[in-house]
């Protein structure tokens, strides 16, 4: 419930503080004088679109705080704690708007945004907008009003859940279908590169050691003439250097018999004799291995032809040849696997198209269910209301799965006959002003047994109505006031009568400046501000016994069976 309404420089309110009752709360008010300035501050407060030309001309920010009492447990002290408040009986939510425009929220004192504050907002107050009948002239709102009576707050998330699914894999699944033709061209390329690469097999290190024994074997002649002429100078003809150096050898070994320090250079001369006779067997084993091999060298030069050409073809070098086909590998199981699940794919969006046109289904059985009692109860109020009119729930199931949108498959619609005898119509064709006025109170009245939202706020729900009818309206509210707290901006006396508390919003001028104030009114004023309603300007003896009448008429409890002998709210309410 809301306790405590505290705006500071908004619109042309430089300060105000207001506390209200928990039952049915007016506002009256001149035309002009700000009621309007009040729902404007309300609807900032709970969330709506903040600008900096709502602040007073002159001040930097503007500050609207708020406090609501708490029942001890219930959905909205569920979400304080799942955001890591302790369980509190009271909340108070503040909002500062910032001409700067960097505005910011505070709840129960620490900062949150305002995506955080609307869903709580949500479950605190329902504010009925001055305009707010028109919206049962678009196309979703009967949906939504019908779903939020019939309580199918789980069944359509479990739908929503599911249609979601639906459409997400339907999407994959077109985005995989059209890439086929293209995969399939992929796949065989990389089929027939795969078995281009596999057949190749290239080894690590190949192409460098190819190179090397091409080198070689390129020069076999050459390598055998300059070996086998070293060989030959060192060992195998007379005069050769092995027989020189064995002949120095000998004098060496002389010469240290008679001066020992030539022993040095006889050790090194037989060091070198012994590394030369080494090195002519090294080249004669040579010359025994080497021999023009023709046939190995074609070999040679055409796989190295062969690598080259896979080189440039791929524009890789030799040894990424390698982990190419690797590479190639991979991307082909995963475009194979890619293909595989796109037949799985269809097959689970089968599975998951069942399960969204089973709950699609369920969601209607709901709604055509609740669509019959809505109807009833509905043209109950509207008979209370004076208004000789039938209500209709239209609901026309829609054929086919790509009918089926976000809210199900059905598209609901009101309809209503606003004679007795004319045939039901969509209501943006036959509804006058004060006749969506009406419905709208209706659908409220039995919508507030099942939201369960503590507060109502009606800004100026009786638009268009006056008469007899205004004093039914009034008693309506103060049906709905019997069981929520209910906030009402009102032109019509027979409304303000029946008030728990009543307050007045008046325009003043002080120093050069408008001011916008609100005041609750002891029982002469309020006397005098419904006659004011009643008779105008000018307040007569007669207009202030009128007053003082309808004071007692109005304000008297409900009989208990509601207005005018009909059930009582609370029988109306048949939860679905």
């Amino acid at each position: 419930m809301l306790r405590d309404l505290r705006i500071q420089d908004f619109a042309l309110i430089d300060h105000l503080h207001l506390t209200f009752g928990p039952r049915l709360n007016v506002l009256t008010g001149e035309t002009g004088a700000g009621k309007s300035i009040l729902i404007d501050a309300m609807t900032v407060l709970l969330g709506g679109r903040a600008s900096p030309d709502c602040i007073r001309s002159g001040k930097d920010e503007a500050v609207i705080e708020a406090a609501f009492t708490l029942p001890e447990a219930g959905p909205v002290v569920s979400a304080l704690q799942a955001m890591g408040y302790d369980a509190e009986d009271e909340v108070v939510i503040q909002r500062v708007v910032a001409r700067s425009g960097k505005g910011r929220v505070y709840l129960n004192g620490r900062p949150v945004t305002v995506g955080m504050w609307m869903p709580i907002a949500a479950q605190l107050v329902d504010l009925h907008g001055q305009h707010d009948h028109q919206s049962l002239l678009r196309a979703e709102t009967p949906l939504i009003l019908l779903d939020a009576y019939a309580h199918s707050e789980s069944l359509q998330a479990d739908y929503t859940e599911a249609w979601s699914e639906w459409r997400s894999l339907g999407a994959q699944l077109e985005d995989s279908e059209a890439r086929q033709h293209a995969r399939g061209r992929e796949m065989e390329l990389l089929v027939d590169q795969i078995e281009e690469l596999t057949r190749a097999d290239v080894q690590p290190g190949e192409w460098d050691a190819l190179e090397r024994e091409n080198a070689v074997l390129s020069q076999t002649g050459r390598l055998l003439e300059i070996s086998s002429g070293v060989y030959e100078r060192l060992h195998q003809n007379d005069g050769s250097v092995v027989e020189h150096l064995s002949g120095i050898c000998a004098d060496l070994d002389r010469t240290v018999a008679i001066d020992d320090r030539l022993r040095s250079a006889a050790e090194l001369g037989r060091t070198t004799l012994v590394q030369l006779q080494e090195l002519a067997t090294e080249l004669r084993d040579y010359l025994d291995r080497i021999q023009h091999n023709d046939r190995r060298l074609e070999a040679v030069q055409t796989r190295l032809d062969q690598l080259g050409g896979l080189r440039r073809k791929y524009s890789v070098s030799a040894d990424e040849i390698g982990p190419l086909l690797l590479a190639k590998r991979s991307t082909y199981g995963a475009l194979r696997a890619e293909a595989d699940a796109s037949q799985d794919l269809a097959e689970r969006i089968h599975r998951v198209a069942q399960r969204v046109r089973s709950l699609a289904g369920q969601l209607r059985d709901r709604r055509l269910t609740a669509g019959v009692r809505l109807e009833g109860l509905v043209n109950d109020e509207l008979e209370r209301l004076k208004m000789r009119a039938r209500f209709c729930v239209a609901i026309e199931g829609l054929d086919g799965e790509h009918d089926l949108g976000s809210k199900g498959a059905d598209r609901v619609e009101f309809l209503i006959s606003a004679n007795p005898g004319e045939p039901t119509k969509p209501l943006r064709k036959v509804a006058s002003g004060g006749e969506l006025s009406r419905l709208m109170l209706a659908l409220k009245t039995v919508l507030a047994q099942v939201d369960h939202v503590p507060t109502l706020i009606f800004d100026e729900v009786d638009a268009g109505i006056g008469g007899a009818v205004a004093e039914v309206v009034g008693r309506r509210l103060q049906a709905i006031a019997a069981h929520r707290q209910v906030l009402c901006v009102t032109h019509l006396p027979q409304v303000a009568s029946g008030a728990d508390v009543h307050m007045l919003v008046e325009k003043t001028v002080k120093k050069d400046r408008t001011l916008t104030r609100a005041r609750p009114l002891t029982t002469p004023e309020r006397t005098r501000e419904i006659a004011r309603m009643l008779a105008g300007e000018e307040i007569t003896p007669t207009a202030l016994r009128h007053a003082k009448e309808m004071i007692r008429l109005v304000g008297k409890p409900l009989p208990p069976g509601g207005p005018a002998g009909s059930p009582g709210l609370g029988d109306q309410a048949v939860p679905v």
